[in-house]
């Protein structure tokens, strides 16, 4: 049987430029889709205008920008957060601009396309970096997944495919659901993107760990943990199946 890697994997066989090859940068059909349906859930729910910051939490974000490089149009301040000190680090690269930093030029310069405002992706990339303000530990399975930092409740959350690779269990999602709503400020907003039906993903050949989900399953963690749901959305191609779900907390 295969390996499946989880929790402490993350900090030793997990390796970013093989994620991101494999999820972001490839041009195999699936990714930019994928990209493509990020995009346009980031667009449909941020267009409507009542949901700008300054402040937005990224929870579980790995080394994976493309929710700042989405988002920081509409909010200035960001936090980003990983379980991952690989993924931190990766992170902090970019954002000091290091000679090593994975380069995210060409992911920066479809985005602006798809936007088409007519801004030069150099002056988006300028914009992500002077937005991520801190880059901190977090671990959703904890009361307050920060620790032993501590915030103000924030305008908005975004979490994208973390809390199923990070919960063992159904009831551990729902705990951990209910700790990340507790860091939203009443009336701010959840984006959240799960993984349905799947135990684990891919990067090359190793195998990662994911709770199995569904809609139904997802839907209901969120409203439980104190939000109400304004808008969702499947996304499926092939052997993938995605869901984005936009909440207002209670």
């Amino acid at each position: 049987m295969a390996t499946i890697y989880r929790d402490s994997a993350y900090n030793t066989v997990f390796e970013c430029m093989a994620y991101l090859n494999t999820h972001y940068f490839s041009d195999v059909e699936i990714v930019p889709r994928t990209n493509k349906f990020h995009f346009d859930m980031f667009q449909q729910t941020l267009s409507k205008g009542n949901f700008t910051g300054p402040r937005l939490l990224d929870i579980g974000g790995g080394p994976n920008l493309g929710n700042a490089i989405y988002t920081c149009t509409q909010f200035p301040e960001i936090v980003f957060s990983d379980y991952s000190e690989k993924c931190r680090q990766a992170v902090e690269k970019w954002v000091e601009n290091t000679p090593d930093a994975i380069n995210w030029s060409q992911f920066i310069k479809n985005v602006c396309d798809m936007e088409g405002t007519g801004n030069t992706w150099e002056e988006r990339q300028a914009m992500v970096r002077r937005s991520i303000k801190d880059i901190i530990h977090c671990d959703v399975l904890k009361s307050n997944p920060l620790e032993p930092k501590v915030f103000e409740p924030f305008d908005a959350i975004v979490t994208s495919y973390c809390l199923e690779s990070a919960c063992p269990d159904r009831e551990s999602f729902k705990v951990s659901m209910k700790n990340i709503i507790n860091l939203l400020k009443p009336g701010g907003i959840l984006m959240m993107f799960a993984a349905l039906n799947e135990s684990f993903y891919l990067i090359g050949e190793k195998r990662f760990y994911n709770l199995e989900l569904d809609e139904t399953f997802v839907k209901e963690a969120v409203v439980e943990s104190g939000c109400h749901i304004v808008s969702s959305e499947v996304f499926n191609f092939q052997t993938t199946t995605l869901l984005f779900v936009a909440a207002i907390k209670n």
